[in-house]
This record gives structure tokens, C-alpha cells and sequence, in this order.
């Protein structure tokens, strides 16, 4: 008996599920669109789109693992064993940041902005490219998930903890001829460093957290632009 591989198998699901979901665009030769999207690469989706930078505290953890205690004992009461579930922090979906009387800062550019300005940019490269010019692409190139959160760095050590804003973003193309085959992925995700007192965050209005995700953005963007050709093979 052939023994099938669980990663393989778990990459043509997901393939599976994207492509199932891309929609085709009607693009003249020689320009790709790029849309946003509220699911990432692996299957993964966002509820809501993200509109602003929300935040994760030390209590959002105790909640989380008090909810899934209270769980457990309901599901051992009922006789059917207990309901694992591991998490991270990084998992918690956070809560908007409060008293903030000018929320600007606190904007979550990445379903607008970031699409509006990453599809400049392309299309800017694709004017410059002789080869590309010639095809035609009918998968658009995907801006995935998206969100923004100040997480808190450690559970233990100093009173006040410090916080890192995380970005978890996907940038993604199925491709236009084999959709067994994984969409091509640029990975955006990545947390600031170092961190930070929320003291820090909180100067001006959050002013420090929109220059923060502007500049990881930027970097994703120049991540883009880079493996353009990768993302836009045939």
C-alpha cells in the first residue's frame, strides 16, 4: 500500500479550497490585478476585515484558558473526555484599543491602502517587463488576512508588560496553469522589534503604531516586487 505524505495531501486541500474560491479577472495582457481577501494561503480566515489595529493583553490569555477549563469540565460532565486545544497568544483575536480621542493612528490600511499601493507598484513593474507584457493572467495576486495587533511579549517578569505590534499577512497568486500545485506565497507576517511599553504605542494619538505598520508594509511590498516574476510563472 502507498503510504500518501499528510503535508502534500494538506497543500493540495488548501490549493483546493483557494481555487475554489479565486474568482478570474478580465485583465488586457500584460497586467495582473490584486485584490484583498480575508483568507490566508492555508485555508485560514479572517471574520471581519481588518479596519483597525486591535490590541492583546496579559488577561485576554486567562480568559482564553478559563473558557477552555470551564470546557473541559463540561465536556468530562458529559462523559466525553476532554477537549484539547493548544494556543498562542498570537492566536487571540484582540480587542479595539480604547480612549483614544483621535483613532487615525489606529487605521489598518492593509485591505485599502496597502492593495491600492502594492497595485501601483505593480503595475509600474509590468511596464517594465517585455515578457510579461505578453501574457495574460487570470488569477488575481492576493492580498490575504491582514491584521494588526500590539501583543503583550510575556505572561511572567515585569509588572507592565512590553508589547509588539504583529502583522499576520499573505500575499498569494494560484497559478494559472496547474491548480493542484500551492498558490506562490510572499509571507508578509512578522512582529516588530523590540518591544515596547505601551507607553511607547500610546504617544500621540498611537502615532508610533501607524509608522510601524507602515514600514512593515513597506517592507512586504518591496518582498512583492522582488519575487514578482516567482509569483507570476505560468
Amino acid at each position: 500500500m502507498i503510504k500518501a505524505n499528510k503535508s502534500f495531501i494538506g497543500a493540495i486541500a488548501s490549493a483546493a479550497l483557494l481555487a475554489g474560491c479565486a474568482t478570474t479577472t478580465n485583465t488586457p495582457p500584460g497586467a495582473v490585478k490584486v485584490d484583498y481577501s480575508s483568507a490566508f494561503i492555508n485555508g485560514a480566515k479572517l471574520k471581519e476585515v481588518p479596519t483597525e489595529v486591535l490590541i492583546v493583553k496579559r488577561e485576554d490569555t486567562g480568559n482564553a484558558v478559563a473558557a477552555q477549563v470551564g470546557l473541559n469540565v463540561l465536556m468530562l460532565a458529559l462523559g466525553g473526555g476532554v477537549a484539547a486545544s493548544g494556543f498562542s497568544k498570537d492566536d487571540l483575536k484582540g480587542a479595539p484599543i480604547e480612549d483614544v480621542a483621535d483613532r487615525r493612528y489606529l487605521q489598518n490600511p492593509v485591505p485599502t491602502g496597502f492593495v491600492q499601493s502594492l497595485q501601483t507598484a505593480v503595475d509600474a513593474r509590468m511596464a517594465q517587463d517585455k515578457l510579461a507584457q505578453a501574457q495574460s493572467f487570470r488569477y488575481p495576486l492576493v492580498v490575504g488576512g491582514g491584521s494588526a495587533q500590539l501583543v503583550y511579549d510575556s505572561l511572567t517578569g515585569a509588572e507592565v508588560p512590553n508589547y509588539q505590534l504583529l502583522l499576520s499577512l499573505d500575499v498569494y497568486k494560484r497559478r494559472e496553469s496547474n491548480w493542484v500545485l500551492p498558490p506562490k506565497l510572499v509571507a508578509c507576517s512578522g512582529r516588530s522589534e523590540p518591544a515596547q511599553p505601551l507607553a511607547y504605542w500610546a504617544e500621540d494619538s498611537y502615532r508610533n503604531v501607524q509608522q510601524e505598520l507602515n514600514r512593515m508594509l513597506a517592507d512586504c511590498q518591496a518582498k512583492v516586487l522582488a519575487d514578482l516574476p516567482n509569483l507570476l510563472e505560468q
